[in-house]
């Protein structure tokens, strides 16, 4: 028979025992009932297919009291994580791949949660304002074209805003035994490239044909009859213009793209130079040590002169919001090869300049509006006259592209093209 102290130590044990249930039951209920409602428990029948040292963990979780959690921010690929339903059963094998996982999602979604990094070039020169434009990320995918022939040299840049639309043309060889017979041209296309494609390919010879036609006796005319704007010469260059332009109209017709072009070209014959041009791509005479001197007037709706010829002509200009005048609120060129649309108002009938090559007549500088835009006259007689002075011809090509890197740092969003031709070589 067991003592009466033993029965009563094993009595106190059982109901230490069941107070021990009760507060283990109390625990988990209250465990249960302050849990979210999104995260609700599982059906009875389904808590085996957790594996036991997960059970274990849930059961230490419960019966641990609820410590105070600091409010997270849920991020978008953690909100993904949790919708996408993870099995039970394979949590502790996939662990190491969801954080890893998990952690190059929140990276990904740092990265788009911040701003991309601003990039604003800094101008070189002094007195040149930087522009907003990311030209100097832009170099990087362009294509720059630098060309040295005899006695000419070219650099040219696409824009970032479309496709090069710039075009260059020379004609160097001797030409009906006339060794003193070159032509130089630079065209800016605009609605495609297929104007000034063609109109490059065939001015120069269109030109250069109807000058030889004209005959000799313009090599040998008296001074008074020399001055004269409408001289044969003049006459067969504004006549290859019209022509050229003709021939592009026809190709409209035949269903080819359409589109326009603006020249500036130069042609020197024996100790003569004409210079003809249509819009706004521009030539500028060096001479007399530097000193800058524009052969050229730009063809644009702002000319008191073209605005009027276009409004007799039944047309009208217009200010764009960018402050610009355009024919019919069109094309901000008063004249252009091409532009079958506009051609009524819009001429091809260059403006033709003649100039006595004579001593002290040192380059041209012929160029689109891409370069003239954004520098002066005389800022590019004074680049290329730095360059010439260093006596190497090399120097030239490279003060073309200094040009060109100018009008970009100075914001020019538009193709840039620039020839320099030297002139003392045709000088007697």
């Amino acid at each position: 028979m067991m003592p009466y102290s033993t029965v009563r130590f094993f009595c106190s044990v059982v109901a230490a025992f069941a107070r021990l249930v009760r507060e283990l039951r109390k625990a988990v209920a209250m465990a249960a009932s302050s849990s979210s409602a999104a995260a609700v428990s599982p059906p009875v029948g389904l808590i085996a297919a957790a594996p036991l040292p997960l059970r274990r963990k849930k059961l230490l979780a419960a019966l641990a009291p609820p410590q105070p959690q600091p409010p997270v921010v849920a991020r978008p690929a953690e909100v993904c994580d949790a919708a996408a339903g993870v099995s039970v059963a394979g949590v502790v094998d996939q662990q190491p791949q969801q954080a890893e996982s998990k952690r190059k999602k929140t990276s990904a979604w740092s990265a788009r949660g911040r701003p991309s990094r601003l990039v604003i070039p800094v101008a070189d020169d002094a007195g040149e304002l930087a522009a907003g434009w990311g030209a100097a990320a832009a170099a990087a995918t362009e294509a720059d074209v630098v060309v040295e022939g005899e006695g000419f040299w070219v650099a040219s840049r696409a824009g970032p805003r479309h496709s090069m639309e710039d075009a260059y043309s020379v004609v160097t060889h001797k030409n009906g035994g006339d060794s003193q017979l070159a032509f130089y041209g630079v065209f800016d296309g605009h609605g495609g490239r297929g104007a000034v494609d063609f109109v490059s390919q065939r001015l120069g010879e269109n030109v250069v044909s109807a000058v030889l036609a004209a005959g000799s006796e313009a090599r040998d005319e008296a001074p008074s009859a020399a001055e004269e704007d409408d001289d044969a010469v003049s006459a067969a260059i504004r006549a290859a213009y019209l022509a050229t332009d003709s021939e592009l109209l026809a190709q409209h017709q035949q269903g080819a793209s359409a589109g326009g072009a603006c020249a500036a070209t130069a042609l020197v014959r024996g100790s003569d130079l004409y210079v003809a041009h249509l819009g706004d791509c521009r030539a500028v005479l060096s001479r007399g040590g530097g000193v800058a001197a524009a052969l050229t007037a730009d063809h644009t709706c702002a000319a008191e002169g073209e605005r009027a010829r276009i409004e007799r002509g039944g047309g009208f200009v217009s200010r764009s919001g960018s402050g610009v005048w355009r024919v019919q609120g069109s094309l901000a060129v008063s004249r252009a090869f091409g532009d079958s649309g506009l051609k009524r108002w819009v001429l091809a009938e260059p403006a033709v300049a003649r100039v006595p090559l004579r001593a002290g007549c040192e380059f041209l500088v012929v160029a689109s509006d891409g370069l003239w835009d954004k520098v002066s006259n005389q800022e590019a007689v004074d680049v290329v006259s730095r360059s010439r002075n260093a006596a190497a011809t090399s120097s030239v090509a490279r003060s073309c592209v200094e040009l060109v890197d100018m009008a970009r740092r100075r914001g020019s969003r538009d193709d840039v093209t620039v020839m320099v031709i030297d002139l003392e070589r045709f000088v007697r």
